[in-house]
């Protein structure tokens, strides 16, 4: 069995073994057929992106003495029913019984995750996620075709994530859905869903001052990026974590935490106002705080 590693480096693994003598131009030529499995890519297209749209005039030769090598180096037969295979229409890697890739096992229990139901869904879904720990083709971290599978691959993850988030909540999972979300918005600061699920995890957990630092993370990155609030939506969660219920993780009466939580959503309150410069000890945060109400005639 042959295993072609995306992630991180590009590497190729025979039974276990690495497979050495491939170079940096063999191994970027595996990566860009590999994010195209099973689909011919053609050789100008193929050249385009391993010279930066600049290939030699012998492109041609060279790419075929590069498929060769690399078929020879990972003990691959020739032919068209290889799975590296030459073709008219330029050259084609098929994963299979032979050949197996970590993005394309992504894609496939992504689809199980999202067709599936209940605690195999969620646990396919966190398989998923963990094939996609590492940077998607990181040693190409210029090339235009690399940057582009990265990020595609990152609204993927992203989107995976909310959804996985979105069923561990509803199983009462809740610490593999903020889990989940976290790694959403770690991804993508800017994603409201993830950052309503991780709310609602922190909150069906019990914890209202993490639900409610989380919808703080949400607007300091939101007015960070974009100069705006979150949405309605957001807003609402935001104002039924604060008003219904108190701490729900069984602190004690008289507990600091909640307020410590109400001082760490104050000052960053002051930190994302205008003209406004928080002062360091929690002491005095009421203090400016009343100042900037009487400034906005509040």
């Amino acid at each position: 069995m042959i295993s072609i590693g995306l992630f991180g480096s590009i590497s190729v693994h025979r039974d276990g073994v690495p497979c050495s003598g491939l170079s940096a131009k063999q191994r970027h030529i595996l990566g860009i057929l590999a994010l195209h499995p099973g689909s011919p890519v053609p050789r100008g297209e193929l050249a385009d992106h391993l010279w930066e749209g600049s290939p030699p005039r012998s492109y041609v030769g060279t790419l075929d003495s590069y498929v060769c090598l690399m078929r020879r180096a990972m003990g691959l037969k020739a032919g068209r029913s290889s799975a590296l295979a030459t073709t008219a229409a330029g050259f084609v890697l098929t994963p299979g019984t032979d050949v197996e890739i970590d993005l394309t096992w992504f894609h496939r229990l992504s689809r199980a995750a999202d067709l599936g139901t209940g605690r195999p869904a969620l646990e396919w879904a966190e398989e998923a996620v963990g094939l996609a720990e590492g940077v998607l083709l990181g040693e190409v971290p210029y090339a235009s075709w690399a940057v582009r599978a990265r990020e595609k691959l990152d609204r993927d993850v992203v989107e995976l994530c909310t959804r996985g988030a979105q069923r561990a909540n509803g199983l009462a999972e809740y610490a593999r859905a903020s889990g989940l979300a976290r790694q959403a918005v770690n991804r993508d600061p800017l994603c409201e869903d993830a950052w309503r699920q991780l709310m609602l995890a922190h909150w069906f957990a019990g914890n209202r001052g993490s639900a409610l630092m989380a919808y703080a993370e949400l607007r300091t990155a939101m007015k960070h990026e974009l100069g705006d609030e979150p949405g309605q939506e957001s807003r609402d969660l935001y104002l039924t974590i604060l008003t219904v219920g108190g701490e729900a993780c069984g602190a004690a009466a008289g507990s600091p935490a909640p307020i410590t939580t109400l001082l760490r959503l104050l000052r960053l309150e002051l930190e994302l106002a205008p003209g406004v410069r928080p002062p360091a000890r929690d002491a005095q945060l009421s203090e400016v705080a009343i100042r900037v109400l009487q400034m906005s005639g509040r």
